[in-house]
């Protein structure tokens, strides 16, 4: 949880995006649109992303880590609870130009833990297929507990974080959208909403 300001939003149900079955989530929609400002930075927004919240989200929208990534892979002996997602938002997240900087170090990083990946395997088959006794011990450390694993960790990380742009989730009821923001944008929401009364 964080001590930022919480901005809500409110949703109802998208009449253009009806379930497929009975069991599939509700879809919602926001009434009122997010400015054109980044909820996280205060800064002015160059672009809006795609961005889906889930009712089953935790408050706080956890940042994307590898603790909360292996949470949620699921073992396949292990059964699943179905809490089921009631429902889901869908709408357009305003990102500005640091987000856009941040998604594109992490991706860049995430790239380089598989290149490392990819040129320890390479390698590894070229001593093998050249014989070459030297290199068995450097390479064995490689593997483990070396490069392929911490390299492996690096770049899941990085790329989960690599699509992070707002502190978001869905209120009990999902009749609204909690924005935990910058104080820039809880500003401009404010003034927006002072000026439509």
């Amino acid at each position: 949880m964080t001590g930022r300001p919480r901005m809500l939003f409110d949703t109802e149900v998208d009449p253009d995006r009806a379930p497929a079955f009975s069991n599939a989530p509700l879809e919602l929609k926001l009434i009122e649109a997010l400015p054109d400002i980044c909820s996280e930075h205060g800064l002015p927004a160059v672009e809006r992303r795609p961005f889906v919240v889930n009712s089953q989200g935790l408050p706080g929208s956890e940042m994307p880590s590898i603790g909360v990534f292996f949470r949620s892979i699921k073992p396949a002996w292990r059964p699943r609870q179905n809490c089921g997602i009631q429902a889901r938002l869908r709408f357009e997240c305003p990102a500005c130009e640091y987000c856009l900087s941040e998604v594109g170090k992490f991706r860049r990083i995430a790239l380089s833990a598989l290149s490392a990946i990819v040129a320890t395997v390479v390698a590894i088959v070229v001593a093998v297929v050249s014989g070459v006794e030297q290199l068995a011990v450097p390479l064995a450390l490689a593997v483990v507990p070396g490069c392929l694993p911490i390299a492996a960790v690096v770049g899941i990380v990085a790329w989960t974080r690599s699509d992070y742009f707002a502190d978001v989730w869905l209120t009990d009821t999902t009749e609204q959208l909690i924005v935990s923001a910058h104080p820039d944008f809880v500003t401009v929401v404010d003034q927006r909403r002072a000026g439509s009364h």
